[in-house]
């Protein structure tokens, strides 16, 4: 049964500057604490090392800088923060250039560089521009050289510096410093009648030869390839504007929407002076700024940042489609016969540095370098609680929103992170509870009313009848397999969810739920807590506390029941097998599988094993809880599981810590069961049990033949057994009427204890 005494939905509001060294921190505190105290009967592993699953609160993350640098043969540079880093592209790891810190980005040369160097300028005293190259894959492609003061506006493609001249007349030359004596620098020698302006044009290079551009005698705009270590230039034959020039080891391509062929990119071999080839792309707009990038047999492309990234083949086997969903960022590794390296989000949405490149196939495959890591905006604060059976349940609140997520935990001794549970929008403290056969408790207000109204079930998307409550503004109290105790505006609700149905309605008093029995506090008979059967009101046992005041608040775990007279500053825990009784705080306590769990005015929680001689022990003391803000912390910053002998709390950095104070614990037992002593050709039984089962078996035997009829068999029940018998045998025949023996056997999931077993006779009618 789960624990929601009282919760308030408010927060505290503290911040967390390093979840994982605190919840580090944390657990270690908590594990040295419980280490020494476990008992004699906790197993050798437990009294080493307490386990702990950890749970951080889910926090809010966008996405994080991301920027491309430079490309190299073997990796790219980048950056994602302060640091500048590079990601090779044969295992995809990732690294810090530390020889690059505190190298202003903007002194960065970016584009291609087959050797894999980063390059920065950095100016000198005496004009000049010193160029530093850092070779990252190999040391000995590091070196730094000088560009003399009156070379200007320096550019760079591949390993090549493109540099201007001013003549003194108004006009420019390019030169290509080639580090040494500037005299020996080879003079770019454009076409007859061209031109270059102060800032030099330089679109790529691949190995010897640069793409530049120029103005020609006429004023429009002309292109050629520069080789570089003389000078020449061979015009290429490009018509109207152009655009997206590359260059491979192969071919030279352009974007043009002008000349013949219109709309395409154009493709023309490096040693052809022929017409180039024209390969049309579908644009979504006729004006649209169009980036294409040959990739040996196809061409990648886009138009403009945002949109995705296509890729169209000239020739081969590969066929159109659409590579990246969106695409920020694009550049031809310019070497060999064309690859591709782009930032952007593929279809589902993850944002990642892609190397696209033609394999052996012939089509152009996508390796993902490195997938852009998220950037928390908001921390996740946890707001309530709860424990049932192996199944963690927690409010987070993150930027205004609460939701309710889940975690499987085990059901073992030693909790174990498991399966995530579906999520619930919009919970709150004291509105939700998990234990029910049904599935989770929660309430929902009725816009139409306003009133409370109880809905269950595990699957948020599924739709649920909801019943009305009576209150407003209630909270869930205790729950069971089969009902809900519900508390609002002075009153107390038992709700038969089975029958979707009040039962009971008395006034808010000291009550609990244990499987189908409402434990109630006496109010005319002090010291008396009344079980009470909540579908008949038939009272089936009571017991006598042996004190004078009436309790306000109880507690069931098995066979204990906490008890807390707050008013008269009197409690304990009492044994209602043997009638031993265990002293007790009068608040901020839960009682657990034999064991109760305080918080203490220091905000640490004291745990103590209660024994069934009657003694106690001290289990260790929980250090580093969030403060909560109601001052009592039960379903808000912690809980218990009674069922499965588990504690869960919230560390000071929004963390849930769930372990497992202690591994002595109580056997299972069947808490009570439906179970009908008579068959007509039908027959369903139900058996309740105070705690998961690993396995169980119910075996139907003939009792005039011995004979075993049929057989069910199940695993991980978290409390429930079923059997629904349509009166057939195991082949399928009906069975002879007469007297039958059944038999359940259920093995507990914690090990704890021996099998439970219970049995009855049947007697079938009708064969």
């Amino acid at each position: 049964m789960s624990r929601h005494l009282y919760m308030n939905s408010r927060r505290a509001h503290n911040r967390r500057t390093g979840r994982t060294a605190g919840a580090a921190a944390i657990a270690v505190v908590l594990a040295a604490g419980l280490a020494t105290a476990l008992p004699a009967t906790a197993h050798a592993a437990g009294a080493a090392e307490a386990a702990e699953v950890l749970i951080p609160a889910p926090d809010a993350f966008g996405e994080g800088p991301e920027k491309i640098l430079a490309t190299g043969r073997y990796g790219v540079l980048h950056r994602e923060g302060e640091d500048y880093l590079w990601t090779n592209s044969y295992n995809s790891r990732t690294r810090v250039v530390t020889e690059l810190a505190g190298v202003p980005e903007e002194l960065l040369v970016g584009g291609h560089d087959e050797h894999n160097r980063a390059i920065y300028t950095q100016q000198r005293a005496d004009g000049g521009t010193d160029i530093v190259r850092i070779g990252i894959e190999d040391p000995a492609f590091t070196h730094t050289s000088t560009v003399p003061a009156q070379y200007l506006n320096l550019r760079f493609a591949g390993g090549w510096t493109i540099a201007t001249v001013d003549k003194g007349d108004g006009t420019y030359e390019m030169r290509v410093p080639r580090g040494g004596d500037p005299s020996a620098d080879p003079l770019v020698r454009l076409p007859a009648g061209a031109t270059t302006g102060a800032e030099p044009v330089v679109l790529g290079a691949q190995g010897s030869e640069v793409l530049i551009g120029y103005r020609l005698a006429d004023g429009s705009p002309g292109y050629g390839i520069l080789t570089a270590y003389d000078g020449r230039v061979k015009p290429l034959p490009v018509t109207g504007d152009a655009s997206s020039f590359r260059i491979t080891q192969m071919n030279v391509s352009w974007f043009s929407r002008n000349g013949d062929g219109g709309q395409g990119v154009r493709i023309l071999p490096r040693s052809g002076t022929g017409s180039p080839k024209v390969v049309p792309l579908a644009t979504e707009s006729p004006d649209s700024e169009v980036t294409a990038i040959l990739a040996e047999d196809s061409i990648v492309w886009h138009e403009g940042l945002g949109g995705p990234l296509r890729l169209t083949p000239h020739t081969g086997v590969d066929t159109e489609r659409t590579l990246l969903a969106t695409v920020e960022f694009a550049q031809l590794r310019a070497e060999g016969y064309g690859s591709v390296l782009a930032l952007g989000k593929d279809a589902d949405g993850k944002r990642a540095i892609h190397s696209f490149h033609q394999d052996g196939s012939g089509t152009v495959f996508d390796l993902v370098m490195r997938e852009v890591p998220g950037v928390k905006t908001a921390d996740g604060e946890i707001g309530a609680l709860s424990l049932d059976r192996g199944r963690l349940r927690y409010v987070n609140s993150l930027v205004g929103k609460d939701t309710l997520h889940g975690k499987t935990v085990g059901t073992g001794l030693d909790p174990a992170e498991g399966a995530r549970l579906a999520d619930f929008p919009g919970l709150a403290a004291g509105r939700f509870a998990d234990g029910t056969d049904e599935g989770l408790a929660r309430l929902v207000t009725d816009p139409a009313t306003g009133k409370d109204t109880l809905v269950t079930g595990d699957d948020p998307e599924q739709s649920a009848e909801a019943l009305a409550l009576p209150g407003t503004g209630g909270r869930i109290v205790d729950v069971s397999p089969e009902f809900v105790l519900y508390e609002s505006g002075g009153r107390q609700y038992v709700v038969d969810i089975a029958r979707d149905l009040v039962v009971r309605d008395q006034r808010a008093q000291g009550a609990a739920l244990a499987g189908d029995r409402l434990y109630k506090s006496a109010p005319g008979k002090p010291g008396t807590v009344n079980v009470v059967d909540p579908r008949s009101g038939r009272a089936t046992a009571n017991h006598d506390l042996g004190v004078d005041c009436v309790p306000s608040e109880l507690q069931v775990s098995g066979s204990l029941v906490y008890w807390s007279c707050a008013s008269r500053d009197a409690a304990g825990v009492y044994d209602t097998v043997t009638h031993r009784d265990y002293p007790a705080p009068v608040s901020r306590v839960l009682l657990g599988n034999r064991f109760l769990a305080a918080r203490e005015a220091s905000g640490d929680l004291r745990l103590t094993a209660l024994r069934p001689d009657g003694s106690t022990g001290d289990l260790g003391t929980v250090t580093g809880l969030k403060p909560p803000t109601d001052d009592d912390g039960r379903g808000t910053t912690w809980t218990l599981d009674p069922a499965a002998g588990k504690l869960a709390w919230v560390g000071t950095d929004d963390t849930v810590h769930v372990t497992a104070p202690q591994q002595a614990v109580s056997p299972p037992v069947v808490t009570h069961s439906a179970v009908p002593a008579t068959s007509a050709g039908g027959w369903k039984a139900a058996w309740w049990l105070s705690k998961p089962a690993a396995s169980w078996k119910v075996t139907l035997v003939r009792r005039s033949t011995g004979e075993t009829v049929r057989t069910w068999t199940g695993e991980d029940s978290r409390g429930t057994v079923r059997v629904d018998w349509d009166g057939t045998s195991g082949s399928g025949d009906p069975v002879p009427a007469g007297g039958y023996t059944w038999r359940l056997t259920a093995a507990p999931a914690d090990g704890s204890g021996d099998d439970v077993t219970a049995s009855g006779t049947l007697r079938v009618t009708a064969g």
